[in-house]
């Protein structure tokens, strides 16, 4: 009975339930596993494969195993004198040596020999160390167990990277093997989150305490591991190198200069500046890490910073599909994004890769990625997609290394890094950190309050426009040009609402659509930065209006960006879903161009799943949009 109606639930469930051993031994099914080895085509029963190798392993020299295609291979144990076992199949002039089977042997100095070496290997953490530990010091494992056993070993970021590189190497890769579907493997790359509310309290929390475990591991790894956590100050600050010999600090710097990823380039850079009086070999490396990031070429080169942003994308859209990370803060979700996009990276590095990966990425999970970013601006409002571009990634990483070296200008006065920094010259880096995207948010950074207070004549300007008696383009430039940077008084983002209201939502002397746009985008972000619904309702009306004027043309993803960042205005769940939905089933009824009906929907479909509670207040849309797509 139990069979007839397993034959009835759908087959994700059904793999799901036979995963489970409780539920086999319970209900009396068995799972005939079949074992298939990499690229050699050879497939074998499971069980009874790992009863031969269990015989192996006892003592017996020479065993025969039958292939899923009944042919015979022989299966030995190579090993001589105490070495672990070295186990090998063969059959005819094909050779097949296997992965280590040491955790079925009868004896238990093997089992927990071969597991201590495999564990520090690949840096087991230490609480799956000890559960494994406690089973191989009392018996071998069971076939159950052993898939559960590699697979906690997959799980790591030292395995990873060489999965990835080895992929590499073959010319073949996929979204999967690139972002595993597992939490366990991201919390072991990125520490697990502690419940802080901002990247500065996880840094000295979560990211100290991973720190501070990948250099009791290895220091020399260790340290290479720990720079991928350096997509903020905050964490690079947690990074030391007292642990380090001079030379083994000089060759993880060489590492970084020829093969390392612009990430921990970066992280290298600030840490470097700190050290420096301890450490002045490292200057030259230092200079060229700067110098390698200031050349990079955002727009021609396929590597280097556009390569990162490609894979950040692709990374944090598919963590958005798999929803691995839905209920923690959208900041920590990015640290894990931009680690994995830097070990990524630092496998890629000297690959060739091309423009045709970079659209690959794109085109994977660029949609996904950017509706989750949009609608992670309710939480934190001041980072938005468009920022992770190669340019302003650039910017961003420009403007922490001026800021870094403005911190420790006194460890490096009197030598050639001063002037790559501060000189005068069109090319040091204090003159290419322009104003204002070098101090723009950066993507960890959504949550936090603008630090800069805002200039006397810079708010003077504001409310001087504002107030004006026409009411045009110009009377929002100086308002929604410092949203980005400055803390902006909520009773001037209350003077813009009333200035479009008694306009009649109407802009005079409006040139053109890219004016028009840049004026619903700033207002837009204005609303979401300073949390004022009032003028998000204002903006609708707005572009209400302006969306019958053929003279202009929004389109409807246009539309919809504008509707969604403006929703950021409300931070509670409730009010946002409220609001979001309701402008969302709007534009779902609006005339449509060409193919935006079907864009829309794609959109919409791929928002809800970053949001599932969307889907109380978008249902209507939906249907909507279906009934038109399928005319």
């Amino acid at each position: 009975m139990a069979q007839a109606a397993m034959e009835l639930v759908p087959p994700l469930i059904r793999k799901t339930l036979l995963e489970k051993r409780e539920f086999r031994e319970e209900y009396g099914f068995k799972v005939g596993a079949v074992l298939s080895f990499d690229d050699s085509g050879v497939s074998i029963q499971r069980s009874a494969f790992f009863d031969a190798i269990r015989e192996i392993l006892s003592g017996r020299s020479e065993l025969d195993v039958t292939d899923t295609e009944d042919r015979v291979w022989k299966l030995r144990n190579e090993a001589e004198n105490r070495d672990l076992p070295t186990l090998v199949i063969s059959s005819g002039e094909q050779r097949l040596v296997l992965p280590d089977f040491s955790v079925l042997s009868p004896d238990p100095e093997v089992r927990l020999r071969s597991f201590s070496e495999a564990a520090s290997d690949v840096n087991l953490p230490a609480s799956a160390q000890n559960a494994w530990r406690d089973i191989l010091s009392e018996r071998p494992l069971e076939d159950d167990e052993i898939d559960q056993f590699y697979s906690d070993f997959r799980d790591t970021p030292v395995h990873l990277a060489r999965s990835i590189r080895s992929e590499i190497e073959k010319g073949q890769s996929s979204v999967s093997s690139l972002v595993p579907p597992s939490r366990r493997y991201f919390e072991r790359l990125v520490g697990s989150y502690d419940g802080s509310e901002t990247i500065r309290d996880y840094a000295a929390g979560g990211g100290r305490q991973l720190i501070e475990q990948l250099y009791a591991w290895r220091p020399y790894d260790g340290f290479l591991f720990s720079l991928f956590l350096s997509s903020h100050s905050a964490l690079t600050a947690e990074i030391t190198v007292g642990h380090l010999e001079n030379e083994d600090l000089v060759h993880v710097f060489d590492f970084l200069e020829k093969q390392g990823d612009r990430l921990s380039q970066l992280g290298a850079i600030e840490v470097g500046f700190r050290i420096l009086p301890e450490s002045p070999e490292i200057e030259p490396y230092i200079i060229s890490l700067v110098k390698q990031i200031r050349d990079d070429d955002t727009e021609g080169s396929d590597q280097g910073l556009k390569l990162l942003s490609a894979l950040f994308i692709l990374v944090d859209g598919e963590l958005s599909r798999t929803r691995l990370m839905s209920a923690e803060p959208p900041f920590y979700r990015r640290l894990a994004s931009l680690s994995q996009a830097a070990l990524i990276h630092r496998q890629l590095v000297n690959s060739g890769a091309d423009s045709s990966f970079c659209e690959w990425a794109y085109s994977n999970r660029g949609e996904q990625y950017y509706m989750q970013s949009l609608a992670d601006m309710r939480l934190e409002p001041r980072w938005n997609p468009d920022l992770a571009v190669a340019s302003q990634m650039k910017a961003d990483f420009l403007g922490r290394i001026m800021i870094a070296a403005k911190n420790y200008e006194d460890n490096f006065k009197d030598s050639a890094l001063h002037g790559l920094i501060f000189g005068a010259e069109a090319d040091s880096i204090q003159s290419l950190c322009d104003f204002p995207h070098a101090y723009y948010p950066g993507p960890l950074e959504g949550a936090e309050d603008s630090p800069n207070t805002l200039p006397t004549d810079l708010s003077e300007a504001i409310e001087e426009q504002l107030t004006a008696e026409e009411v045009g383009v110009s009377s929002f430039i100086a308002l929604v040009n410092s949203a980005m940077i400055f803390h902006v008084d909520s009773d001037q983002v209350e003077l813009a609402a009333e200035a479009l209201k008694q306009a009649n939502y109407r802009l005079a002397k409006l040139k053109n659509k890219s004016q028009l746009l840049g004026i619903l985008n700033g207002l837009a972000t204005v609303a979401a930065n300073s949390r004022n619904p009032p003028l998000a309702d204002e903006l609708r009306i707005l572009l209400r209006r302006y969306r019958h004027d053929n003279r202009y043309g929004v389109s409807i993803e246009e539309a919809m960006r504008i509707c969604l960042v403006a929703s950021a205005s409300h931070k509670e769940l409730m009010e946002w879903r409220e609001f979001a939905g309701d402008w969302l089933t709007e534009l779902a009824f609006w005339d449509f161009e060409g193919d935006e009906g079907n864009v829309l929907h794609s959109h919409l479909r791929c928002l809800c799943h970053a949001v599932p509670e969307l889907w109380v207040t978008c249902a209507r849309a939906d249907a909507a949009l279906m009934a038109y797509n399928g005319r």
